[in-house]
């Protein structure tokens, strides 16, 4: 998240490619965002390596942040980061003429499709898309500075950035961020964050439900959950066993209009986009 905005203070264009690819989809990702500068972490390093020889013959310069608690990996065939070095640099606010001129409907970042079809392709954000759509939603959602939103999505998926983090910056709330979604570790992450709200994408709330019953499932601070594609027959079983008093649902992809519905104690609304 501070590379993205660090980036955004400086007037670059992020570009935000999904961490599990390899080979040529990886490489094509980042020749095709004309990519300056490819930066990764150490977890991750081992995917990079498969292209590290294409990196060197398109020229592009390449960063990996060392996390000290990562598996030791091979690092010698790039620049590496600790937080340490990082710690070192100027604390000098960047100026504000590297974002001079920028217009909402400009190119704020770079997204990518999934891949299903083919190649991963490159959509564009705007500006514009980045500030309306995460204010409307948080109006929407009833969003306020004392919730703490937790989201176990990954950051290069707009459902976790623009309607997560970005959406949270804006209630001015706290933003919870999971190292990845999982059965056994969710509800404690959500537990021991004490969040208010927590994110839901396809049918990860299905999933949720196909877990032994607990008597803790209901030992938590959820008041909504929010997020896109949970089944019909999934809506109710899950604010039933997990006491959520309200689901959020939504429907966005990269370039089109925004649809929802939600269901607050069990009475259905609509807002029109």
């Amino acid at each position: 998240m501070f590379i993205w905005l660090g980036l955004l203070c400086i007037g670059a264009v992020p570009a935000l490619i999904n961490f599990n690819l390899t080979s040529k989809p990886l490489i094509h990702c980042i020749t095709v965002a004309d990519a300056k500068f490819f930066i990764f972490d150490s977890e991750i390093a081992e995917n990079v390596a498969t292209i590290k020889d294409a990196l060197s013959e398109a020229g592009i310069p390449h960063v990996c942040l060392v996390d000290p608690k990562d598996p030791p990996v091979d690092l010698s065939w790039t620049r590496t980061l600790t937080d340490n070095d990082i710690a070192a640099q100027s604390s000098e606010r960047p100026p504000d003429s590297l974002r001079k001129g920028r217009k909402l409907i400009d190119m704020e970042m770079l997204m990518f499709t999934s891949g299903t079809t083919g190649l991963p392709k490159a959509a564009i954000i705007s500006f514009n898309k980045l500030g309306s759509a995460p204010i409307m939603f948080a109006i929407w959602a009833h969003l306020t500075p004392n919730d703490r939103f937790y989201s176990s999505m990954p950051l290069y998926h707009a459902t976790a950035l623009v309607l997560g983090a970005a959406m949270m910056i804006h209630a001015k709330g706290t933003y919870v961020l999971g190292h990845k979604f999982g059965i056994q570790t969710f509800w404690k992450e959500v537990r021991e964050s004490k969040a208010t709200c927590i994110q839901y994408v396809g049918e990860m709330c299905r999933y949720l439900l196909s877990a032994p019953p607990s008597p803790r499932d209901k030992d938590h601070c959820v008041k909504k959950a929010f997020g896109n594609g949970m089944r019909p027959d999934v809506w109710n079983r899950f604010r039933n066993r997990f006491g959520v008093d309200s689901i959020c649902e939504l429907y966005a992809a990269t370039g089109n209009a925004l649809d929802c519905n939600s269901n607050d104690r069990g009475q259905w609304r609509a807002i029109e986009p």
